[in-house]
């Protein structure tokens, strides 16, 4: 599926394989009929079910505020990565300007280096892209299952600021081949100004 997202520095799109759920987060009722909405479609009206629908639907609200009151832009929940099979994760999306103190003058990957000290700089189509990697272990009923979290720091275009992708896996069986997924997800954002630009 291929969104395409706007915020003040810019819109873009991004390709999220297989089927993903796009909770809105600029009016906060819309977000919680969204919320209602999924959690009945995904866990189905069974009164049984009453429990684990409050319960999922009261996490992903307590994720959608936090997310909100970090100035977050888009917020996509994965649903299935093919027919039948799930991928828990969330993927936040939010804006910040470069920290104080960064040279300008500094080639990108260094600027991006030094405003992100704790992670790890590639190159991506787009350009340097940082990568902080998170691993930990949950407790799912009595097993334990790898989780883990990613987040993403990518130059917008003209030094406009720094697009934020912050991934939450909980059940990361292989936290390796998830980053590599999450990385090529990340690789697949453009620029709407490059579109235009490409187009001309």
């Amino acid at each position: 599926m291929t969104f395409t997202a706007r915020s003040p520095q810019g819109s873009y799109s991004i390709i999220l394989p297989g089927t993903w759920a796009e909770i809105p987060l600029a009016d906060e009722e819309t977000m919680r009929e969204r919320i209602r909405a999924l959690v009945l479609q995904q866990v189905g009206r069974n009164d049984r079910l009453a429990r684990m629908r409050r319960d999922a639907r009261e996490e992903l609200i307590s994720t959608a505020e936090r997310a909100r009151a970090v100035g977050a832009t888009a917020f996509w929940m994965s649903l299935e990565v093919l027919p039948g099979i799930p991928l828990p994760a969330s993927l936040i999306v939010r804006d910040r300007a470069w920290p104080d103190g960064i040279d300008p003058a500094l080639p990108l990957a260094e600027r991006l280096a030094a405003a992100t000290p704790d992670a790890q700089v590639f190159e991506q189509r787009t350009g340097p892209v940082a990568r902080i990697r998170e691993i930990g272990d949950d407790a799912i009923g009595e097993t334990r299952e790898p989780s883990l979290y990613l987040e993403y720091s990518v130059p917008y275009p003209e030094d406009a600021g720094l697009l934020t992708v912050s991934v939450s896996a909980p059940t990361a069986h292989d936290p390796e081949l998830y980053t590599l997924f999450f990385d090529a997800i990340v690789d697949s954002l453009t620029w709407a100004e490059r579109q235009t630009q490409e187009a001309m």
